[in-house]
C-alpha cells in the first residue's frame, strides 16, 4: 500500500527576527510564514496528500503571542487537509507548553479542527498510514526519544499493510 503526503518541520511562526531593524520587514518576515502555509496547501490538494506533518518546531517559541495563534490556526484550518504535528525544541511540549494553553486549544477547536497534536509516544493510525511520534517534551532532551519505537513499530495489534511513518525532530546524544 502507498501513501502520499508532505514532511515539513520548522515553521517557527511567530519568530521575531530581532536582527532586522526594519519593523515593516520584520512584519512582512513574519506574514510570509503563514502564506507559506497556504502554498503547502495548494500542493497538498495538487499532489493528493492524505495528510501534512509537521515534525517540530510548528511555532518558534513555547510562548507565542495569541495573535500568532490564531494566524497559524485559521491559515492551517483553512487547508482542509489534515495537519499532524509534534512539538520540537523551539515549542516543546512540557508542563505550561502552548500546546496545553486555554488559548490554542480554543483556536484549534475552532478554527483549525484538521489540527492535531502528537504529544505522547504512542503509534496514531493517520488514515492509511501508522505514525510513530517522538514528540519533544523539553528543550534539550538528553534521551533518545525515538527509542520506544524499535520495539513498537513491530507491535501485533497494529495493522501489519499499513506503511509506518516517523516523526522525531532534532539531535539525539
Amino acid at each position: 500500500m502507498s501513501i502520499t503526503f508532505l514532511h515539513t518541520a520548522d515553521w517557527q511562526l511567530g519568530k521575531p527576527f530581532a536582527s532586522i531593524t526594519d519593523v515593516a520587514k520584520r512584519h512582512r518576515l513574519q506574514q510570509e510564514r503563514i502564506h507559506a502555509i497556504q502554498r503547502l496547501g495548494g500542493l497538498a490538494k495538487e499532489i493528493g496528500a492524505e495528510f501534512i506533518i509537521v515534525a517540530g518546531d510548528l511555532f518558534d517559541s513555547p510562548h507565542v503571542t495569541k495573535s500568532t495563534v490564531s494566524s497559524a490556526c485559521g491559515a492551517i484550518g483553512s487547508l482542509g487537509t489534515p495537519v499532524i504535528v509534534i512539538p520540537g525544541n523551539h515549542d516543546h511540549g512540557g508542563p505550561g507548553s502552548i500546546w496545553e494553553q486555554e488559548f490554542f486549544l480554543r483556536e484549534q477547536s475552532h478554527l483549525a479542527p484538521n489540527l492535531r497534536v502528537l504529544l505522547k509516544p504512542e503509534p496514531v493510525i493517520i488514515g492509511s498510514a501508522i505514525l510513530f511520534p517522538a514528540p519533544l517534551l523539553r528543550r534539550h532532551e538528553s534521551g533518545n526519544p525515538t527509542a520506544w519505537i524499535e520495539q513498537a513499530i513491530t507491535e501485533p495489534d497494529l495493522p501489519a499493510d499499513l506503511p509506518r511513518v516517523v516523526l522525531a525532530h532534532g539531535t539525539i546524544q
